[in-house]
């Protein structure tokens, strides 16, 4: 009997075979040194990471049979209580945040794709800042999205430029919105165009989705309100990467009640819950008075020294030929070359060669339009005093040997 199947190797889903149009942070060096110093990701430093009071309270969670027996059984789709309960106390800022609305996630982008999942149709619009981050640009292509960028400029997203599209018709499902220590640019946006942009979810039935992992890392300024949880338009979406380490794997989503329903229907199929073991260790550690904040402030006071060296030594070696904004928070810093005739991907090539790594602007343009050809992110955090010293020395040295070859 003939077999109707063909014996090759069975096909992939078109979902995965399709191709990508957005493609990350863009290849990797050619050729890098092994001891190079890469001033690249948003990686939290190793010793801003809380290892023994996690381990203690891994200790707590595992501490007798029955306790640790539980703590290795199935949990709910939405997280433990306490757990739940803490992040609610925490998001309430100048609204309340009710711990029924909270999702505990396996992270940020967990939490991202389940709303994104939850929300988009292939073909929906989804308006994005502009620049922003490329890894949520490819979880949006993922599920089909088509991007509307809108400017975002010192903190200002052009709401004017949006609410024209609006009132031409193009309605977005949704507005992604890094608020706090912007990814790439480490702005924080204005707390007019949060409530205007609130207002405008409202009125033409959007959803605004705030990514705000940085959010706890301000260490100079003013802190501005989250997206305002009384509106029904606005989902939260947080984790503890940044802060006790990305290696928990957990984060949050806060979602208004028509939308929780979705995002457990999601849990259900997909991965039912995030890891009970992780969730009741955190949930101890963070039933200690005052430990999360000393952790966070801990942070802070060395992120804030690592942001002002990398902004001094660039300044000094290179301040003539580069924009270097003053950090107020977070873990990047979004500088312009401002000599136009100045190629950055020249300037990475050289970088490469002499021992450093950068992360390149053009890969954060939700249009791949060119616009952000001559700036660079830099991620501060995770290099000792003397790696980002020498790193940020390399770049310049780079940047002034791209500059001079340019002039001749």
């Amino acid at each position: 009997m003939t077999s109707l199947v063909s014996p090759s190797t069975p096909s992939l889903s078109s979902l995965i075979t399709r191709p990508l149009e957005a493609g990350g942070f863009g290849p990797p060096p050619a050729s890098l040194p092994s001891d190079a110093i890469r001033l690249l990701g948003g990686v939290p430093a190793d010793e801003a990471l809380p290892v023994n009071e996690l381990a203690a309270a891994f200790a707590v969670a595992l501490a007798s049979p029955p306790t640790g027996a539980r703590a290795l059984q199935y949990s709910v789709a939405p997280g433990i209580e306490t757990l739940r309960e803490w992040i609610a106390a925490r998001e309430s800022d100048e609204s309340v945040a009710d711990p029924d609305r909270v999702v505990v996630t396996n992270g940020a982008l967990h939490g991202l794709s389940l709303v994104f999942a939850a929300l988009l149709d292939p073909g929906d619009l989804v308006a994005v800042e502009s620049p922003t981050f490329p890894v949520a640009l490819r979880v949006l292509d993922h599920y089909g999205a088509q991007l509307l960028p809108v400017p975002n400029t010192g903190g200002r997203v052009d709401l004017d430029v949006f609410e024209s599209h609006l009132q031409a018709g193009r309605i977005p499902k949704l507005f992604y919105v890094i608020p706090d220590f912007h990814n790439p640019t480490g702005t924080t946006l204005a707390a007019e165009d949060r409530l205007r942009l609130v207002a405008l979810a409202e009125r033409y039935g959007f959803v605004v989705v705030s990514d705000n992992p940085y959010r706890e890392l301000r260490f100079r300024g003013t802190a501005v309100p989250d997206f305002p949880l009384d509106s029904d338009r606005v989902v939260r979406v947080n984790t503890f990467s940044k802060t006790l380490g990305p290696g928990l794997r957990l984060g949050w989503a806060v979602a208004p009640t028509w939308l929780q329903a979705g995002l457990l229907r999601l849990r259900a199929n997909l991965d039912q819950h995030a890891s009970l073991l992780t969730q009741s260790a955190v949930a101890h550690l963070l039933d200690r008075p005052g430990l999360f904040d000393g952790i966070v402030a801990n942070a802070r006071t060395l992120y804030r020294e690592r942001a002002d060296l990398l902004s001094d030594v660039l300044t000094a070696e290179a301040g003539d030929l580069m924009s270097i904004p003053q950090a107020e928070g977070g873990i990047f810093a979004w500088v312009t070359v401002t000599d136009p005739d100045i190629d950055l991907a020249e300037v990475r090539a050289a970088a490469n060669a002499l021992g450093a790594d950068f992360s390149s602007g053009r890969y954060f343009d939700p249009a791949a339009s060119g616009l952000y050809a001559r700036s660079l992110r830099l991620g501060f955090t995770n290099q000792s005093e003397g790696n980002l010293r020498l790193g940020a020395q390399r770049i310049a040295r780079a940047v002034r040997e791209v500059h001079s070859a340019s002039r001749r």
